[in-house]
């Protein structure tokens, strides 16, 4: 773990994705997320690829977050 955070825009009104401590465990890729939308701690959750995108999904697979790849390479150690 570092002490990196991306923070990445979601819509045009100002609110935020943060992602911290990049983790892959057995071939799946894993962040911690919070977002300005609520006022929760970060929580880990995986991340899936799709094309040159990541996406963080809700627990019926709807996609909530989808993000280029290129921010993950702040968190790479």
């Amino acid at each position: 773990m570092n002490n990196v955070i991306v923070c990445i825009p979601v819509d045009n009104i100002g609110n935020k994705l943060w992602l911290r401590d990049l983790e892959t465990r057995d071939g799946d890729v894993f962040v911690k997320h919070k977002t300005t939308y609520n006022d929760m701690p970060f929580m880990e959750t995986i991340i899936h690829p799709i094309e040159e995108n990541y996406v963080i999904t809700g627990d019926d697979g709807t996609v909530l977050y989808r993000f280029h790849h290129l921010w993950l390479e702040q968190l790479k150690n």
